[in-house]
């Protein structure tokens, strides 16, 4: 058990239930939000504009890249990881943004479609301008996050002129046999010494589009489609991933937006299954519990956790701020600034529980130990 106790919501940051200390030490990304998206809430912007500038004056771009200060600063900073794991063939590939805008699960009051989709849109720009993609195909989970994306852009006025008139169109329905992949992925969804489900053969693309300058086209996992939580789930998310979720014309690259619950599952796993061998697939902020067999090869290109430790006003490490941070092919690294002089690399406790194939963050005990080893070199 550490003394620290680290969160970055009022239960765990993480979404699973663990054993964790407490102590008098709370370090929360939650209570002291940090947001790379428009905020929602005037009253409290001046709160987040304040951590925004707390976290950037204390940046160490030497040791730790480009301060991701906003969406486009985040996904230049995310895109250098991504080229480097692209650079060494890897095409299935994970970011974790661990900030409350970006993560679907905190509800529409804190999650951010809009800001996300920005990030995306960056992030797809900077790859084509490395000559690493053509085209990206931006996946939302369904037309209402799309249409409101597309509603948002009109207001705010947002959106570069090669991208913002570039919306989805429906691609046709693949003629695969929705009951064979069926039998297949239900065959070996919790037999872990099963053979990955096999790729599914496109048989019927759509017709070529003519090429453009355009990175990225937004588009939506099922589309409309109405998926029931009945014995009819499989079938519906299956035809409608295969309706909507394909590429078209010059696209070679796919980012899909925070999947987490079973329908989710489903749509990710043929998505996989169709394109995981050929195309570079991006995930961003999954929040699938357990990650299915079709990403035992993937690798976490780029993540970030920002925390604030808060105690008390007369205590003198109130105020510390610390960094997880993750740039492929880097390990899992802590930064830690407790005098307002910078953030600095917490280079003693123990070491990294995680390798640069790993999926998740590392514990909150594992983060506490690293914080912990540092203040007592201090």
């Amino acid at each position: 058990r550490s003394p620290l106790h680290l969160s970055s919501r009022d239960d765990d940051w993480l979404g699973n239930t663990r054993a964790r200390s407490r102590s008098p030490l709370h370090l929360s990304s939650k209570d002291d939000d940090w947001n790379l998206g428009d905020e929602k809430n005037d009253e409290d912007d001046s709160r987040l504009d304040e951590m925004r500038q707390i976290l950037e004056s204390s940046w160490n771009g030497e040791a730790m890249g480009q301060v991701p200060s906003d969406s486009g600063k985040a996904a230049e900073a995310c895109s250098q990881a991504v080229a480097n794991a692209m650079r060494q063939n890897r095409n299935v590939l994970m970011v974790d943004l661990r900030l409350p805008s970006f993560d679907t699960t905190e509800g529409p009051r804190a999650y951010d479609s809009f800001g996300v989709y920005d990030f995306c849109s960056h992030l797809s720009r900077h790859l084509k301008q490395l000559s690493l993609v053509t085209k990206t195909l931006i996946l939302f989970r369904n037309d209402l996050e799309v249409k409101h994306i597309e509603q948002e852009k009109l207001i705010r006025g947002d959106g570069d002129s090669d991208d913002l008139n570039d919306t989805a169109n429906p691609g046709r329905q693949l003629q695969n046999d929705v009951d064979d992949f069926r039998d297949q992925l239900m065959a070996n969804w919790d037999d872990e010494s099963a053979n990955p489900v096999p790729s599914v053969a496109p048989s019927g693309e759509p017709t070529p589009l003519a090429s453009d300058n355009s990175s990225h086209r937004l588009g939506s996992m099922i589309g409309e489609a109405e998926i029931s939580p009945g014995p009819d789930q499989f079938d519906q998310t299956i035809q409608a991933v295969d309706q909507h979720a394909l590429l078209q014309g010059e696209e070679d690259a796919l980012i899909i937006v925070a999947p987490y619950d079973t329908t989710d599952t489903v749509a990710l796993r043929r998505t996989l299954a169709r394109y995981g061998n050929t195309r570079t697939i991006i995930i961003v902020n999954s929040r699938i519990e357990l990650l299915p067999r079709e990403l035992d090869n993937a690798v976490m290109c780029y993540g970030i956790l920002p925390l604030i430790a808060r105690r008390g006003h007369n205590d003198p490490d109130a105020g510390l701020k610390a960094v997880v941070l993750k740039r492929y092919p880097d390990p899992w690294t802590v930064y830690v600034d407790v005098d307002d002089d910078g953030f600095y690399e917490a280079k003693g406790g123990p070491m990294s529980p995680v390798d640069s194939s790993d999926k998740q963050l590392p514990s909150p005990e594992w983060i506490a130990l690293k914080v912990q080893a540092f203040l007592q070199k201090q």
